[in-house]
């Protein structure tokens, strides 16, 4: 979490949500179901003012910066952001990788079209 406030210091958090990170097939192979109670890592996603970052396991893996918060649309089908760059050209964002439920994604979707 360090590099993540390094990156964000100076930035208005807009979202931020966070869950517990997945439990690998492998993990839970060795520790059974103490990994369960073992897990004590977190994903995140975090909207600021400038940027889009995605902590998976607390390691960031992405790390976007955008052109304009009112501009980002969120796909609730495929969960996907889409958004204009800070060069304005269009990007998209998966975020299957935080295995979103239902409340999670309304969340989303209410922050960015408020």
């Amino acid at each position: 979490m360090n590099a993540f406030y390094k990156i964000i210091k100076e930035e208005t958090i807009l979202l931020k949500l966070k869950k517990k990170s997945d439990i690998g097939f492998w993990q839970y192979q060795i520790l059974g179901l103490l990994s369960f109670f073992a897990n004590n890592q977190f994903d995140y996603l975090f909207i600021t003012n400038k940027r889009i970052l995605v902590l998976i396991k607390d390691t960031v893996v992405t790390n976007n910066e955008y052109h304009n918060f009112k501009e980002l649309k969120f796909n609730s089908m495929n969960n996907t952001l889409s958004f204009n760059d800070s060069n304005n050209q269009q990007q998209q964002l998966s975020l299957n990788k935080l295995r979103l439920t239902y409340e999670e994604i309304q969340l989303i979707k209410k922050k960015l079209h408020a």
